[in-house]
């Protein structure tokens, strides 16, 4: 009886029960990280549109496809919330620390100063190389690394997380995703170009009372990942998802058009931010229609070794595909060269580094594995 209910959600076999990889979720990290690449590049293809309005619309153009990329990174703490708070494994704070903290710390460390490098070296006139400023540059300004800090914090958390996803608390995990819902309607309204142009306003003041900045931050979205995909919902149910998802995405279209947010302030609109509603709709949909779709696709063999390699470079093509766009912007490749729509070179900008990164991944890969003691005793033991 209980599956025929609408509204109902049934438990699902965990993805490391049985020895089966579980296909879908690689699906979502590559689709993620694309995302990531799409979003940046189309930053970087508005500018242009904007500076030369080559184009009808540049402005147009740029919303269409930020609604589209929109928060890709809560997809990944949404992955990394299935990875690292299932009680079927033994993630202890100790493995954590040696194995994922030490690793991102590090890479953020090393890829922080090949960005401050590069950008010191674009200055024009060459800035004054003091201690302050070069600190600034390397810890502060790679403005999309920020993801780094913040996943090395939530890898941090998941032993404090992992006891409330162990307790199979159905009731809990439902009032944690009311919770979280709630959160992000405030934190939309919160934000609402509406609202925030209304100086004094009573509402911004009422929901400055609330802990409304706690209860939509990522630790919830990294708990809400583990519970969407541990406890899915009905088919008919998923649909509902899926039509709110769509009618999310064109709602902030409609909203980002009407409002005319300047490019100043883009951080910051209500509808395409990482906590507002409209964001998780357009998302959980998108994480529904993938986990669902693909979860029992039988991929061939070449299909799913493609697929893993790609799924295992989703770090490094994060890492390195910013520098593939500004090595394209700074050298007008496509961009003061031809006369191209920044629509279509946005789409262009972020093939080339996506895959640029995943080439990088794969001479990494290459050149670190004969090194890697672990993977060096497995080839031994077979």
């Amino acid at each position: 009886m209980r599956e025929n209910r609408f509204f109902s959600c049934d438990k699902v076999p965990p993805m490391f029960s049985g020895g089966k990889r579980d296909w879908s979720v690689d699906v979502l990290r590559c689709v993620s990280c694309f995302m990531v690449c799409g979003l940046h590049s189309f930053i970087f293809s508005m500018r242009y549109g904007i500076e030369t309005q080559v184009g009808p619309s540049p402005w147009t153009d740029y919303f269409v496809h930020r609604m589209l990329f929109a928060s890709p990174t809560v997809l990944f703490v949404m992955v990394s919330g299935i990875f690292f708070l299932s009680p079927d494994r033994n993630v202890t704070a100790k493995k954590i620390w040696k194995k994922n903290v030490i690793k991102m710390a590090c890479a953020y460390m090393f890829w922080s100063a090949i960005y401050a490098a590069y950008r010191i070296w674009m200055m024009d006139p060459a800035p004054e190389l003091t201690g302050q400023f070069l600190l600034k540059q390397w810890l502060i300004e790679p403005y999309h690394m920020w993801y780094i800090p913040m996943i090395i914090g939530l890898y941090i958390l998941a032993p404090v997380l992992r006891p409330i996803t162990a307790s199979g608390d159905t009731k809990l995990f439902r009032y944690i995703v009311m919770l979280f819902i709630g959160g992000l309607i405030l934190s939309t309204i919160y934000n609402w170009p509406a609202v925030t142009a209304v100086e004094d306003s009573n509402i911004i003041t009422a929901i400055d009372k609330t802990p409304m900045a706690a209860i939509c931050q990522y630790p919830f979205w990294m708990m809400f990942g583990w519970i969407a995909y541990t406890y899915r919902p009905t088919k008919g149910f998923r649909y509902l998802i899926y039509g709110l998802g769509i009618a999310a995405f064109l709602i902030g279209i409609w909203c980002n058009l009407y409002n005319w947010i300047h490019f100043e302030n883009l951080n910051v609109i209500a509808t395409t931010q990482k906590f507002s509603i409209l964001t998780f709709l357009k998302n959980v949909a998108l994480f529904y229609f993938i986990v669902n779709g693909l979860r029992e696709h039988q991929f061939s063999k070449a299909g799913r070794k493609l697929l893993g390699k790609l799924s295992e470079s989703t770090l490094i093509i994060y890492l390195v595909h910013m520098m593939f766009i500004y090595l394209m912007y700074d050298n007008n490749f496509l961009y003061g060269t031809y006369d191209l729509s920044p629509w279509v070179g946005g789409w262009i900008y972020a093939c080339i580094a996506y895959l640029g990164g995943f080439l990088v991944a794969i001479i990494f890969h290459l050149v670190w594995d004969p090194f890697d003691p672990k993977k060096r005793k497995k080839k031994m033991a077979k």
